[in-house]
């Protein structure tokens, strides 16, 4: 298993954690397009987005079906260890690679870990998971999944939840995995807002302000026409979300496609230092042993995934875009991109933006007006653009941020 290390002290991260209760919640929302996921209206995402550390260039290296894929989000190891290879979950290998909230709880028993699903084989296929409760609603559910997220985060003493959303799923295999699918945006957007309401319960805890949460959103496969499970960029190319109490807002950018373990051309020194699903077990667990004796890197787990913990404290952590760093008040996405690019950027007063868009020799190729109203986000058609580099300039009360895109 790989750590990503970095210039602050561990040590001082330990401790100022360790004043704090640390908790966990992962929210898993199966089947959403990198792609579609910018071009949707996400407020509650892009909020975490806006405070946190965020990818959407993380490459799928294994199956991309649901079973292997959230084996893995929550194993923190491959296919090939964990041994799930289809939604039957057949060949499981849980006594080995278990959740980790399994190596969770054996080193800190009190733990009170619950688990909301709609799709019922990640409840009832999975053992050896140490869940305290594992709930079930119906597919499709998602306001069901999000009023027992509410009962739950009601607990003073929860410690870990996992709520997981199929809409985008059922909405991609009825109607298309699309950006051009206005029902399978809809779906997006929708499931944004059952993440809202969640975030809300969260904070309106009596004791929010002394816990120390870090919460971790994700999918499992993106999907090309009204399937997956094939190794096209759209199926392999996902993103993840990490949003503690104290973040500086970075993006991982410029991550090189390791393979896939599907195929057959995976590369290990490509993965090193790349984020990817088997992450999130790894970090949710950093997180829950900071400040104890369990050791959540213990090579005898032979885990895969790697900690992206420290990415939240400090200044310029490996993978971080210095462009971004300079100024973390614009950011865009996808880069390189060819049809549309996503703007996101600060304007607490509400200020008229004006983007504009040069090619390599100063000529103006798009002036657009933007009138800002309580928003910080903003698609704008770059289709008609031929293939290239190309600067956007955002003017912003006043000021003016560039921007390097590549229109492929």
């Amino acid at each position: 298993m790989k750590k990503i290390t970095t210039i602050v002290s561990l040590l001082l991260i330990a401790n100022l954690w360790a004043s704090q209760p640390r908790k966990v919640l992962i929210i898993g929302i199966d089947g959403v397009r990198t792609d579609a996921l910018q071009q949707a209206n996400t407020p509650n995402l892009d909020a975490l987005i806006a405070s946190g550390f965020y990818t959407y260039e993380s490459w799928h290296q294994g199956i991309t079906v649901s079973g292997p894929s959230w084996s893995t989000i929550m194993t923190g190891v491959d296919y090939n260890k964990h041994g799930v290879t289809s939604n039957s979950y057949s060949g499981s290998n849980y006594n080995t690679y278990p959740y980790f909230t399994k190596r969770a709880k054996d080193c800190l028993p009190d733990l009170y870990q619950v688990q909301i699903v709609q799709w019922a084989p990640m409840s009832d296929n999975v053992y050896n998971d140490a869940w305290d409760q594992k709930i079930k609603v119906c597919d499709g559910c998602g306001a069901n999944s999000v009023s027992a997220a509410q009962t739950q985060l009601q607990n003073p003493n929860l410690d870990v939840l996992f709520v997981y959303f199929d809409e985008c799923d059922l909405t991609g295999h009825s109607t298309g995995f699309s950006p051009l699918n206005p029902a399978y945006i809809n779906a997006i957007q929708t499931v944004d807002g059952h993440v809202g309401s969640i975030i809300n319960s969260l904070q309106s805890r009596p004791n929010f302000v002394a816990e120390d949460w870090i919460i971790l959103i994700t999918t499992d496969h993106g999907g090309i026409g009204t399937g997956h499970g094939g190794n096209t960029n759209t199926e392999r190319k996902i993103w993840w979300i990490g949003s503690g109490n104290n973040p500086v807002s970075n993006q991982f950018t410029n991550v090189v496609d390791p393979g896939s373990l599907a195929i057959g051309n995976f590369n290990p020194a490509l993965a090193e230092g790349n984020p990817s699903q088997d992450d999130i077990a790894v970090t949710a667990l950093d997180h829950l042993f900071r400040g104890t004796q369990c050791d959540p890197f213990n090579p005898a787990w032979n885990l895969d995934g790697q900690s992206w913990l420290d990415s939240l404290h400090v200044e310029n952590p490996l993978g971080i875009s210095e462009n971004i760093m300079k100024d973390a008040t614009i950011k865009i996405y996808p880069n390189p991109t060819s049809d549309f690019l996503t703007v996101w950027f600060e304007n607490p007063l509400n200020t008229e933006v004006y983007p504009t868009i040069y090619d390599q020799l100063g000529n103006q190729v798009l002036d657009i007006k933007f009138i800002s109203v309580n928003q910080n986000k903003m698609n704008i058609d770059i289709s008609k653009l031929a293939k290239g580099s190309y600067y956007l300039n955002m003017n912003i009360d006043n000021e003016t941020v560039t921007r390097t895109f590549v229109v492929e």
